[in-house]
């Protein structure tokens, strides 16, 4: 186990400060540049998912084989709705599994860098995007296309999740980003997030155009937060859902591996938390919404159908500082041991299924959002099962950098997995760092990462040459 030496004088820290002040810098501008064009063209209109017949299940949909694919498309990505991606990039509508274990549908996007060749095989990555919303507008495979509007712009996803999707790009490698809360919303559910995760994949592997190996493609998993929750869940039901898959590892930043965790949050600056992942669960779970409506009080209540219609940055702006106390008619000790109420919560919880896969798991220790403890659980958990974890915990970064500073630490972990011939990952290990990106190789790395997202920005290639 690595250990913080001591810097009485502080110099070093503040330097690694300043590092990861200036790449937090770079990313960001550079998620302007993204685009393949600097002059946004006039936005198509894109119609939300409720009012889209694309997302609507076909008839006998449910006698197909999970990852089938039911309709697809070919769309363009954009950021910010209106500046194009330099990629190829089409949805998928396909046969997946709720949470009861009955048929459904899911989309995921699938994206193959410009100008990349069909006909030569390539690693799949599956992107978890940290979307954290009970809303249909909020989904990956409506806010990421050209002219998604009002809504989409609302839920754009995070700089990070940009930056690593460029990353990943640079690399020529074929990339499926899965809508894993279903058509309804459901964030915090147990299972089905890594159902959907794992029939993105299998889907596609299925889609000619991506040129994939089918079930020999190798195969990585990466995600952030509510990302990394998703991640974690398709992990951990890989084993038994999708044994086929050739799944080389899974990059899991910050779970959610324990929901109930999120209420040491309560009256807080990240307060929205609660109200996210109680309102995506009163739409997972008949029982627990009928329960968790007996004891909110009427403000509370409308407060979580306002939460279920938002994406995350209006949530997280509009219910700061909430006391949730305040919206319920008994203490909340009282309204967590109600057994409705205690069962699902329950059932959240990651760590009872070991992965087969190695897993990469970064904290940041003074994390706001997600308790550290309960991710320092989770490695143990794993590794008691027997399964293989490289645990980072960042001393310097907090929720909202850790994806940023975070990112190219586990980019390079992410190609030795899927280089070819790799080597296993054996045993765990434990790693206390100050930053993540206080590693020289990880510095590098991320300066490339901006560098290849801004040239493939102004319409050079991003990914690796291809005769």
């Amino acid at each position: 186990m690595s250990v913080i030496k001591g810097d009485p004088t502080g110099i070093h820290r503040r330097g690694i400060r300043a590092v990861a002040a200036a790449v937090t810098m770079a990313v960001t501008a550079t998620t302007a540049l993204l685009a393949g064009g600097i002059t946004a063209p006039p936005a198509i209109a894109v119609p939300l998912p409720q009012q889209d017949s694309f997302y609507r299940p076909p008839e006998g949909f449910e006698t197909r084989e999970p990852g089938d694919i039911l309709r697809s498309r070919e769309v363009r990505l954009a950021v910010l709705t209106l500046l194009p991606l330099n990629v190829r990039s089409w949805q998928l509508l396909y046969r997946t599994t709720d949470l009861f274990g009955q048929p459904a549908v899911a989309v995921t996007t699938v994206v193959l860098p410009a100008g990349a060749d069909p006909n030569r095989s390539r690693p799949l990555v599956s992107l978890q995007f940290y979307y954290d919303s009970a809303s249909p507008a909020c989904a990956p495979s409506f806010v990421l296309q050209q002219g998604a509007g009002l809504p989409g712009a609302e839920g754009i996803h995070s700089n990070s999740e940009l930056i690593a999707l460029a990353a990943l790009i640079s690399q020529g490698w074929a990339i499926s980003i899965p809508d894993y809360e279903g058509l309804d919303g459901h964030l915090a559910a147990a299972e089905e997030p890594g159902y959907m995760t794992l029939d993105g994949i299998r889907a596609a592997e299925r889609f000619e155009p991506l040129g994939l190996d089918g079930a020999d493609t190798p195969v990585a998993l990466w995600g952030y937060s509510g990302g990394g929750m998703g991640t974690g869940w398709a992990a951990e039901m890989q084993p038994s859902y999708a044994p086929e898959l050739n799944v080389k590892g899974a990059a899991m930043g910050a779970p959610v591996s324990d929901v109930e965790s999120l209420l040491h949050v309560n009256g807080s600056l990240f307060s929205s938390l609660i109200g996210i992942g109680i309102s995506s669960l009163r739409n997972a779970y008949p029982k627990f919404r009928e329960a968790s409506d007996r004891y909110l009080t009427p403000e509370g209540r409308a407060l979580m159908e306002r939460t279920q219609a938002q994406c995350l940055p209006r949530n997280a702006l509009s219910m700061m500082f909430v006391d949730y106390q305040r919206l319920l008619t008994i203490p909340i000790p009282e309204f967590l041991a109600v057994p409705e109420i205690a069962e699902v919560f329950d059932a959240t919880v990651l760590g009872r299924n070991t992965p087969t896969t190695p897993i990469f798991l970064y904290q940041g220790v003074f994390d706001e959002a997600v308790p550290v403890w309960t991710n320092d659980l989770l490695a143990q958990q794993y590794c008691a099962a027997g399964a293989s974890v490289v645990y980072k915990r960042d001393h310097l970064s907090e929720h909202l950098s850790l994806p940023s500073l975070g990112m190219a630490d586990t980019f390079n972990w992410l190609k030795s997995r899927l280089a070819p011939n790799a080597t296993d990952q054996i045993g765990c290990r434990t790693e206390n760092v100050v930053s993540m990106l206080a590693d020289f190789n990880a510095l590098v790395s991320q300066i490339e990462i901006n560098l290849n997202a801004t040239f493939g920005a102004l319409g050079f290639p991003i990914g690796p040459h291809e005769s």
